[in-house]
């Protein structure tokens, strides 16, 4: 085993432990103490190959987009446009992440500190698939420079500057859609992570999916069978 090998086995092994501690006790339960004994590699090993506890964290989150990912390309696949997917993807992603609130909120909401643009939001999550290779899928392909980034801003703008550049909204409008869309989905997604809510999830999604389908409704030039 060579030493990059190595390195990704370990790694894998803290993230599969992270992830066993998600699955049976929560998110807010993943401790450093935990993960170590999971492995039986001290704590003191945990830091040699993640920033921190939160960079762990992360990693072990990213492994809960499988069902999203995975079903991205057939969930999108009677788009006509560029509209339609962005709406259809929207309408997965809610779908799904209203299921899983925490683990979406700890992703793409995260207070990890450490260039997130450029750093968190591209290396992080290639270096996931080199852990990982096998949860590269199709939708992987066609929709890899959107799953590249961990910036929800980001990902969003990339569906919207395909919209523009196919004249169904001005670019000048890109910003401000991509700010209402993001804003709607971070405080419903909020919203969904409260326990006095968790029954609530499925209304919080709809509501979700339904708004930022009228942000659309206000900037778009021409008519889309999906906003009616």
């Amino acid at each position: 085993m060579t030493r990059q090998e190595r390195k990704l086995s370990v790694k894998r092994l803290f993230i599969d432990a992270t992830m066993t501690i998600i699955q049976e006790e929560g998110l807010e339960e993943v401790s450093i103490r935990k993960v170590a004994k999971i492995t039986g590699y001290n704590s003191a090993t945990l830091y040699t190959y993640f920033k921190n506890l939160d960079h762990l964290i992360l990693l072990a989150s990213i492994k809960f987009l499988k069902e999203y990912i995975t079903g991205l390309d057939t969930y999108t696949a009677e788009a006509a446009d560029p509209l339609e997917e962005a709406i259809l993807i929207w309408e997965f992603f809610c779908k799904c992440s209203f299921e899983k609130p925490e683990i979406y909120k700890s992703i793409f909401f995260s207070n990890i500190d450490f260039n997130r643009k450029d750093f968190e939001n591209y290396y992080e999550i290639k270096e996931f698939y080199k852990i990982y290779p096998e949860e590269i899928t199709t939708s992987f392909a066609k929709f890899h420079r959107m799953i590249l980034k961990l910036d929800i801003y980001e990902r969003n703008k990339i569906l919207l500057v395909e919209i523009a550049r196919e004249k169904l909204i001005s670019p000048s409008n890109v910003t401000t859609v991509n700010d209402m869309q993001v804003l709607i989905y971070k405080g419903l997604l909020e919203e969904a992570t409260k326990a006095e809510n968790f029954h609530r999830r499925k209304v919080l999604c709809n509501r979700a999916i339904k708004y930022i389908k009228n942000c659309y409704k206000l900037f778009v030039l021409e008519e889309c069978r999906l906003l009616k």
